[in-house]
């Protein structure tokens, strides 16, 4: 009688350990924030900080344009309590799906507010409140991480979608805030001070992604691409003339898209081609080695 009290009280104790095990988990568990693109999740990171897992649609050298998700992601997406957008493609329908799986889906627009280049006027003739419904910038180049203002106002639509959907991340949001957007300040100021003195001004580019950069930085953009496809041999002739005259060292395109047409001008320019990825995730080193690029190729 006495070994049967034993073996039930090891048992006893087994089943208060694995409860309590289960407690701690369900504790420890955080909201899962989805996000698009790499460079909203070097953003979300620093602002929800530990306190939500942060997770990537896109993987790295996937061209989003042509970006389509799988079943495992969409499941996986429906199951997040938050998707925050910033305006590419395959967003819209992909919420819309999401949503469908689970209305209780959270969806908000990193790039509200913010006028985009080619955007079109969003109308309000809709319902905000459809499962999977996005209320961002409607159309127009969704490349608004490349300007430094425009990321500090994706940094604060990102805390009213978090402050909104996730009530337990609020303390600390605002600390957090400040020195997100102090930390893109700064990155701002290093790669102004870095291209302060370029000679050359123009910036050979094969897609056109880099738009807002150069806006920011008082450069003028050349692209390669031809509206959004492999350039005519006319075009590309025309990019080769105006590089040549304005003295292009170096031009640059991206792991997501066939280098030919780039390598091609680089060597009718006589010009180095650097590699860039606008999708990279850690952000501040991202803008600096653009700027770096930019530096060491103006040099004679």
């Amino acid at each position: 009688m006495k070994r049967r009290i034993g073996v039930s009280t090891i048992g006893l104790r087994g089943l208060v350990v694995v409860i309590g095990l289960i407690a701690v988990r369900g504790a420890e568990a955080r909201p899962v924030v989805f996000v698009s693109i790499p460079p909203q999740a070097w953003l979300v990171k620093r602002l929800a900080g530990d306190a939500a897992e942060v997770q990537t649609l896109l993987a790295a050298g996937v061209n989003p344009h042509t970006y389509e998700p799988n079943s495992r992601q969409l499941r996986k997406l429906a199951e997040a309590s938050l998707y925050l957008t910033v305006g590419m493609p395959f967003e819209a329908p992909l919420a819309e799906r999401a949503g469908a799986l689970n209305p209780s889906l959270a969806v908000a627009a990193m790039d509200t507010g913010i006028a985009k280049r080619g955007a079109h006027v969003h109308g309000h003739d809709h319902d905000h409140g459809a499962p999977g419904h996005i209320c961002g910038g409607a159309g127009g180049d969704p490349h608004i991480w490349l300007a430094p203002r425009l990321m500090c106002a994706m940094a604060s639509n990102t805390v009213t979608a978090l402050e909104r959907t996730l009530p337990a991340l609020r303390p600390g949001l605002a600390e957090r805030l400040a020195a997100t957007v102090a930390e893109i300040r700064a990155t701002d100021a290093a790669v102004r001070e870095r291209l302060a003195g370029l000679r050359t001004r123009a910036w050979v580019v094969y897609h056109p992604s880099w738009s807002y950069f150069a806006e920011s930085y008082g450069l003028m953009l050349l692209a390669v691409e031809e509206d959004g496809k492999t350039p005519s041999a006319r075009h590309l002739a025309a990019v080769i003339r105006q590089a040549r005259e304005a003295g292009v060292r170096a031009v640059f395109t991206e792991p997501q898209y066939d280098r030919r047409p780039v390598t091609t001008l680089a060597r009718q320019v006589g010009a180095r081609l650097e590699v860039i990825d606008p999708l990279a995730e850690a952000w501040p080193e991202l803008m600096r080695d653009v700027a770096a690029k930019l530096a060491a190729g103006d040099a004679p």
